[in-house]
């Protein structure tokens, strides 16, 4: 008897950028279709909504950053890490060296984008902590438009990640770009605070446990294959999504190659030290229940399962 196939809503955490490449190869290689399920991704409007989306039941899965899944669990949404996709990718403030930003003191009597409102709480929290008044400078809420921002004059520097937004910024204006980090700034000593992950609610681990392994299965299957076989991954990509290929994709994909995680595990280390962070800027309560907010249960151990790869050819 054959088994149903599951049609598993996921919410990326941004519009289809290259970094979520295992998900699309997942896919193309069929490894969900191996475990019968079939991915519906979807696009948010607003990357703020993602964690709320997921917590409601409205998509079985998400990605999203670490300090957006303590702060949806504060607010009552019992979503939780089942994976990381991205591990410590440099993020901060971007922008243009000719704006002349060399240190967080320079942002003084500029504009800066964020995406979110955690984006603005931790720009003011850097700067308090820098002695620089609110009055300073000017926060603006650009959403997924950072780059564009910077490049329209909207804002002189924005948050972004260093591996796709500096990229971009570089590859669009012909320019060179920087970027203040905020691990840097806050004394972090990592840029785990965003490390993107795989979650999932409390809700469906527990109802859907098959689903949530198989779902994890294919993607570290799909994550091995690729970080193995870049180039041939980026071509198969760009087959499933032919806006895909560019040369900004395919540089901003060999950027983010270094941050992939292999194993797609949830480091300990990784959630105390980021626990403490957003509790230190208000977002959670203490003490903080920092196992509350991941689990490995649903990870295999490696080596995963390679895939049968069939190419199309030009």
């Amino acid at each position: 008897m054959q088994t149903a196939i599951s049609r598993t809503p996921m919410i990326l955490n941004w519009h289809l950028v290259p970094y979520h490449a295992p998900i699309v190869l997942g896919r193309a290689l069929g490894l969900f279709a191996e475990e019968s399920l079939q991915i519906a991704m979807l696009e948010p409007t607003d990357p703020s909504d993602v964690t709320e989306l997921v917590g409601r039941g409205v998509a079985d899965i998400g990605l999203k950053a670490m300090t957006h899944i303590y702060a949806a669990r504060q607010r009552g949404y019992p979503v939780k890490s089942i994976g990381t996709l991205l591990h410590e990718p440099p993020t901060g403030l971007v922008f243009k060296k000719s704006s002349g930003i060399e240190k967080l003191e320079d942002i003084r009597g500029k504009r800066l984008g964020y995406v979110g409102e955690l984006g603005k709480v931790i720009i003011d929290d850097l700067c308090r902590s820098a002695g620089i008044a609110e009055e300073e400078y000017e926060c603006v809420r650009v959403g997924m438009n950072v780059v564009d921002a910077i490049i329209d004059g909207r804002v002189d520097t924005g948050v972004g990640i260093g591996c796709v937004q500096c990229v971009e910024l570089e590859q669009l204006t012909g320019e060179p770009a920087g970027i203040l980090r905020i691990d840097d700034m806050a004394g972090l000593g990592c840029c785990c605070f965003c490390s993107i992950f795989y979650i999932a609610t409390e809700t469906i681990l527990e109802q859907q446990p098959e689903k949530v392994e198989g779902f994890m299965r294919a993607i570290q299957r799909a994550s091995a294959w690729m970080l193995d076989h870049p180039e041939q991954a980026y071509d198969m990509m760009c087959q499933q999504v032919p806006k895909m290929r560019s040369k900004l994709n395919q540089k901003i994909f060999m950027h983010c190659l270094p941050f992939f995680s292999r194993t797609q595990e949830n480091v300990e280390r990784d959630w105390t030290k980021v626990g403490d962070y957003v509790s230190r800027l208000g977002l959670v309560e203490e003490p903080v229940n920092y196992e509350a907010h991941y689990t490995n249960e649903f990870l295999s151990k490696p080596p995963f399962a390679a895939p049968q790869v069939f190419m199309q050819t030009a």
